[in-house]
């Protein structure tokens, strides 16, 4: 959603494995039917598919890190680019960065809060300006990442309101 509250993109998992993610385009021309759905990206058991490129992008886990309930392990993934990008748990969030001698951070999940302690507010995925470029990218990429890490893993519990 847009800070206005417009929905941008919507996530559909059919009873398949596979996830299907699209992007609402607003058209001037179009006023009168409204708005575009326009597919993007699939998910589909630990291959991601950008709809606006030709090769699928292969995600895969980084190995070499065993798997415990107190470590999250970082996905690294070339992007269309064949740059290197990385999901990682960051202060208890997942952020998207690209790989390199300086990394640069993309994207970042917000959990929702409650408003007990501080003020209310909906779960959200913040992409600062290196990625406002790439959100079909990010948002895709994100999905997957949600899916496979908090959906697939049993030792996460599922919420799929904050996915």
């Amino acid at each position: 959603m847009t800070p206005d509250g417009i929905v941008m993109y919507q996530v559909n998992t059919a009873l398949g494995p596979t996830t299907t993610i699209s992007r609402f385009e607003s058209h001037p021309q179009l006023l009168s039917t409204g708005r575009v759905s326009c597919v993007v990206g699939e998910v589909d058991s630990g291959r991601l598919k950008l709809l606006n490129s030709e090769n699928p992008i292969e995600i895969v886990m980084v190995s070499g890190v065993e798997e415990t309930e107190n470590v999250d392990r970082p996905w690294t993934f070339n992007g269309p680019d064949d740059k290197p990008y990385t999901w990682q748990i960051m202060f208890r969030s997942p952020v998207l960065f690209v790989s390199g001698n300086a990394p640069i951070i993309l994207a970042r999940y917000r959990h929702a809060k409650l408003g007990i302690i501080s003020r209310s507010r909906r779960a959200f995925l913040e992409i600062f300006p290196a990625g406002i470029n790439i959100i079909d990218f990010v948002v895709v990429t994100f999905v997957s990442y949600a899916k496979h890490h908090w959906l697939d893993e049993p030792h996460h519990e599922s919420n799929p309101s904050a996915v």
